[in-house]
């Protein structure tokens, strides 16, 4: 029998047989047809996946995994994510986020989409505040192509998917040093609105102690200099982290969003450093004290409406604004050989930033293969800092006063048009193509006004294509251009000097004659995914950088003083591979376990730059990390990560090597469910304490200098209550 018209599409099929079914029935009835049985008919459709259906590279971590050991920050959870490294920051604050082993703004990282404001602090996030992270190894042209080694997107909570109250308290312990949070979470959900809101409030204190040996030979081998120092810092971080968000359907389906982030938090530390020297000339210092008090309060809101056209297409606008205050204390003292104070540091120093940043963009009605978008973003960034150094009479020194103020403008504007085709069942190709131009102006006490301009054309093409005859296998390919610019901090000739100045620690000065790092890059990768879970990624990229900056430290008015300067061009490439998948694939009966595995070896050559160790400034050659998480019953779960991150000799320039740190660590959580509401989680990060070696070694016609610093290691120990409300 035919089905209406109606019933024709496939989807309204399993709708359209009953009625048939009762016509036959009916006919048999009446005496002119026979029964017909029917087999039931199931429709399903396939679960969504960005990283396996979108068109752009996208890996999307989810909430759950960022939250499943327990992490105080969100940055101690990103360490485990692929190809994600943090390196070793300065006592009490944390290290450098790094994609493909690239951090020092090679890696772009986006809040909501959108470029962090000047002075963002990592920190100031947990992971109960973020609804999922984004890493994209190839760029896209609707964000910001300052992505050389990839771009790391952390999309905050915002509105409601059901109604949820949560609490979890948690007591972490370090080197004997306590490390208390809390965490209250609440989301409602209505018909035409949703809310959700998070609060945070943490205490984390630290101990921190390293030890070094410092040497120096003359050109002909003989030793110099001997000399050895002992460093302890202890301090802590308390803050206080609110991030609301309002979520709202309209009568004609227009969507508005509302979202805050506002968080404060205070700094302090106190540094004690003493030298002891076996050969050579005493340092001016040979016991230095220092007490640090930061403050800052970070304030920032968004708001976001879309549109819907009757005809197709949309349209999307975001205006957001913020601010930082923050305010620094430094009190430095130091003690001669002869035990006498002889140096007296007050420097105070107040900073100001504000931002608004204005993003839209116009999605055209479907035409064919083609979907069309077009957009723009402007911003504004502007910086005010006050810099009061005192160096008070002392030991027979008259003293001085520097006033290094500054303030600093940076506007950015950009264009862009992507196009996502569908060329076949199989294949799909992205086109992009975004024109940005940064201005950046700045004055200040001490050096002439700056103002730099600089415009970027980006080009990007992704391509997707499902290999024939397979199921869950695929190829992609990404040709792009992107761009580094240079920080405010690196522009500014402002000196930022240094206690017991010489080549080992000279003090730090801007150059406001640099340039971007423009990049041209590929990026190609082998996916599969499977039914039950399994992931295998297999992909490499090179990029070919042009202007690349590093630093140089050289001897200006008898002092020395490390600048960045542009120096030629640098090749980079690599391998990289993650996997995800579960026992039961390769054992029938198996335990619930599933085990996760990335790792990326990175290669780079500076073509100025004598060989070997050549590199890029900071790049890590090898970063992995092998998980497994094992459901033992419904109410035991457990899981472990081991992480490695290499480290060894980088080359910087023809008389300058740094040696990073080798680091090793080991993490574990155990999660138990005691009841429908309430989980108790115990985890440790960093079991094998393992100690962070790293070092500097300069040469030149007058002989070579070298210095090795030992940081001790030491793990956390965290227990934390989750109760639902």
């Amino acid at each position: 029998m035919p089905l209406p018209a109606s019933c024709r599409p496939f989807l309204l099929l399993p709708l359209c047989i009953a009625p048939a079914a009762w016509a036959q029935s009916t006919a048999h009835d009446d005496g002119t047809a026979p029964p017909t049985e029917l087999d039931t008919v199931q429709v399903q459709a396939a679960h969504y996946q960005a990283r396996r259906d979108d068109t752009t590279t996208r890996i999307v971590i989810d909430a759950a995994q960022l939250r499943q050991y327990g992490d105080p920050a969100l940055l101690d959870a990103l360490k485990r994510l692929p190809g994600i490294s943090v390196g070793q920051g300065a006592p009490g604050r944390s290290g450098t986020l790094s994609l493909r082993g690239l951090g020092a703004g090679y890696t772009q990282i986006l809040i909501n989409g959108q470029k962090a404001p000047l002075g963002f602090d990592l920190d100031a996030l947990s992971p109960e505040m973020v609804e999922r992270v984004e890493i994209l190894r190839a760029p896209t042209v609707d964000q910001r192509t300052e992505a050389i080694a990839g771009t790391l997107n952390i999309v905050l909570v915002a509105g409601a998917r059901k109604e949820a109250e949560s609490l979890a308290l948690a007591w972490g312990v370090s080197n004997a040093r306590s490390a208390p949070s809390l965490t209250w979470q609440r989301s409602r959900r209505q018909a035409q609105r949703s809310q959700s809101v998070a609060v945070s409030a943490s205490r984390r204190a630290f101990l921190v102690e390293q030890q070094a040996v410092e040497t120096a030979y003359a050109p002909e081998g003989q030793p110099e200099v001997l000399r050895s120092s002992r460093l302890r810092a202890t301090g802590s971080r308390q803050a206080v982290s609110l991030a609301p968000s309002v979520e709202l359907s309209l009568d004609n389906g227009d969507t508005l969003t509302l979202q805050a982030l506002a968080d404060a938090s205070r700094f302090q530390r106190s540094t004690d450093v003493a030298w002891d020297t076996w050969l050579g000339p005493p340092l001016a210092q040979v016991h230095y004290r220092q007490h640090t008090r930061i403050a800052v309060e970070q304030l920032s809101g968004s708001a976001g409406w879309t549109h819907p056209f009757a005809v197709g297409g949309s349209v999307t606008t975001r205006l957001a604004a913020g601010g930082n205050r923050e305010d620094y204390r430094y009190r430095e003292q130091g003690v001669g050989t002869d035990g006498q104070q002889n140096l007296d540091d007050h420097t105070d120093a107040r900073l100001r930033v504000h931002n608004v940043n204005s993003t839209g963009k116009y999605a055209l009605p479907t035409h064919g293969r083609h979907t069309l978008e077009f957009g723009w973003e402007g911003s504004v960034d502007r910086r005010d800092e006050a810099r009061l150094q005192q160096l008070r009479p002392i030991a027979g020194d008259a003293g001085s006063i520097s006033d290094l103020a500054f303030d600093a403008r940076i506007r950015r504007m950009a264009v862009y048009g992507q196009d996502d085709l569908q060329l076949g069942p199989r294949w799909s190709m992205y086109l992009g193509l975004r024109w940005e131009t940064i201005d950046i102006r700045s004055a200040g006490s001490g050096f002439a006004a700056i103002r730099q301009r600089d415009s970027v054309l980006s080009p990007v093409l992704q391509s997707l294509w499902k290999l024939p005859g397979t199921r869950d296998d695929q190829l992609r390919v990404a040709l792009s251009r992107t761009y580094k610019s240079p920080t405010l901090a690196s522009l500014i000739p402002r000196p930022y000097t240094s206690t017991n100045n010489r080549p080992l620690n000279p003090d730090e000065q801007g150059n406001p004659a640099l340039r971007p790092e423009l990049a041209t890059g590929v990026d190609i990768a082998y996916e599969t995914h499977g039914k039950d879970g399994t992931e295998l990624s297999l992909g490499a990229y090179a990029r070919r950088i042009q202007d690349v900056v590093r630093t140089e430290t050289t001897a200006q008015d008898g002092r020395w003083v490390a600048t960045p300067r542009n120096a030629g061009d640098a090749t980079s490439w690599g391998v990289e591979m993650d996997a995800r998948v579960a026992l039961s694939r390769f054992l029938a009966n198996a335990p619930d376990v599933s085990f996760r595995l990335n790792a990326t070896r990175n290669w780079s050559r500076v073509a100025d730059v004598p060989g070997p160790d050549n590199r890029l400034d900071g790049q890590l050659r090898f970063t992995g990390s092998l998980g497994a998480d094992y459901r033992i019953n419904p109410r035991w779960t457990t899981g472990l990560n081991y992480s490695y991150r290499s480290g060894g000799p980088v080359r910087i320039s023809s008389g300058q090597i740094d040696i990073d740190a080798y680091q090793r660590e080991l993490d574990l959580y155990a999660l138990w469910t005691l009841g429908p509401r309430t989980k108790l989680r115990l985890s440790a990060n960093n079991l094998l304490r393992q100690d962070l070696v790293s070092g500097q070694v300069l040469w030149d016609a007058e002989g070579r200098q070298q210095l090795q610093q030992r940081r001790s290691g030491a793990p956390l120990w965290r227990l934390q209550w989750e109760q639902q409300l």
